[in-house]
């Protein structure tokens, strides 16, 4: 099981053990995460102005849709932020389109082929070892 790891903005600047215990757990549960060079999530425009935030979420699932991988994301923010851009691109073509046409500048697109899962629901619902342990 791999996934493109998401961090977000805050954890690495504000709570750096969390990233740390976060990736020795995962090794150990033998979870795969590749770094990719996300930009922001689009939390912070998200209220100001729409187009620039689903822009910014597009482009990381985009990037990590060029890697066949779904996003893990440890950030709750970052987690609602995806998901609600891929809510607005699923729901509404005529920004997919537009999107679409901005990211194909960097050879990118979305076609909405991945998920975005936080960590916690991936150590509930995904890892093996551990669904075994739920009562």
């Amino acid at each position: 099981m791999n996934f493109a790891l998401f961090l977000g903005c805050k954890i690495p600047y504000y709570v750096p053990q969390y990233e740390t215990s976060m990736r020795m757990v995962l090794k150990a549960l033998e979870v795969g995460l590749e770094d990719i060079e996300f930009n922001c999530c689009g939390y912070p425009v998200r209220n100001l102005h729409e187009r620039s935030y689903v822009l910014s979420s597009a482009r990381n699932l985009a990037l990590a849709e060029s890697r066949n991988l779904s996003i893990l994301t440890p950030c709750k923010c970052c987690y609602g932020s995806l998901k609600k851009a891929q809510y607005l691109l699923e729901n509404h073509p005529g920004l997919r389109d537009e999107i679409n046409g901005i990211l194909a500048e960097e050879n990118l697109r979305y076609e909405g082929r991945i998920e975005v899962k936080h960590l916690l629901s991936v150590l509930f619902h995904d890892v093996d070892c551990l669904k075994s342990k739920r009562r």
